[in-house]
C-alpha cells in the first residue's frame, strides 16, 4: 500500500501548489441539475465522461478524462493520475479541486460536509453513491499520503478553509451502485 501511495507523491507535490486558495474575481458557475435524465443528457452532449454531484452543497461538476486538457485544477475539478475508476475490482477515484473563492473554486463549500454525508459519481452509465467515512487534515509539506481503507473509494482533496498550512482529505466508501437509465 505504501508503494501505491508513493506513486501519487510526485503528482501530488505538483498539484499542492495549485490547491492554495486563490481569490479570483467572479462567480461560481456550478450548474444545477434537477434529475438523472438531465445528468445523462449533459454527459451525452459534452466531452467529459463522469459527473460528481454533492447534493448537500449543490455541487454538480464535470470530470474529464486524464488525457483531456480540461482535466486541470485551474479550470475544473481534476481527476488525479493513478485514480482507478469504480468499474475496476478495486477502485479509488481521486479528485482535487480549489477551495477559496472564484470561478474555479468548485470545492469552496466542501468544508460544510461531515462524516456520513453522501455524494454521487456518475460514470459509465452507473450512478455510484459514496458515504464520507473520514475527514483528515495533512500538513502541506510537499508530500501527501492517501489511505486506502475500502475496496471502492472516492477521495476528495482540497485546501483547508482558513488554514493555509493544511490540506483536507475526504475519504468516501462506496454504498451502492445503480444502473443509470
Amino acid at each position: 500500500m505504501l508503494k501505491k501511495n508513493l506513486k501519487f507523491l510526485g503528482f501530488i507535490i505538483l498539484i499542492l501548489s495549485f490547491l492554495i486558495p486563490i481569490g479570483y474575481a467572479g462567480t461560481n458557475n456550478i450548474m444545477q441539475i434537477s434529475n438523472e435524465k438531465t445528468i445523462e443528457s449533459k454527459i451525452a452532449t459534452n466531452n467529459y465522461y463522469a459527473l460528481l454531484t454533492i447534493p448537500k452543497i449543490n455541487l454538480n461538476q464535470e470530470i474529464y478524462p486524464l488525457t483531456s486538457k480540461e482535466n486541470d485544477v485551474n479550470q475544473n475539478l481534476q481527476l488525479i493520475k493513478g485514480s482507478t475508476m469504480p468499474t475496476e475490482n478495486i477502485s479509488n477515484v481521486i479528485i482535487a479541486g480549489h477551495s477559496g473563492s472564484g470561478l474555479h473554486a468548485y470545492f469552496k463549500d466542501l468544508y460544510k460536509l461531515q462524516v456520513g454525508d453522501t455524494l454521487n459519481f456518475l460514470y459509465s452509465n452507473y450512478l455510484y453513491t459514496y458515504e464520507i467515512k473520514e475527514i483528515e487534515y495533512q500538513a502541506k509539506t510537499g508530500e501527501l499520503y492517501l489511505k486506502e481503507e475500502y475496496p471502492h473509494m472516492l477521495t476528495l482533496i482540497t485546501c483547508t478553509k482558513n488554514n493555509s498550512k493544511t490540506q483536507t482529505i475526504y475519504y468516501c466508501k462506496l454504498l451502492k451502485k445503480s444502473k443509470n437509465s
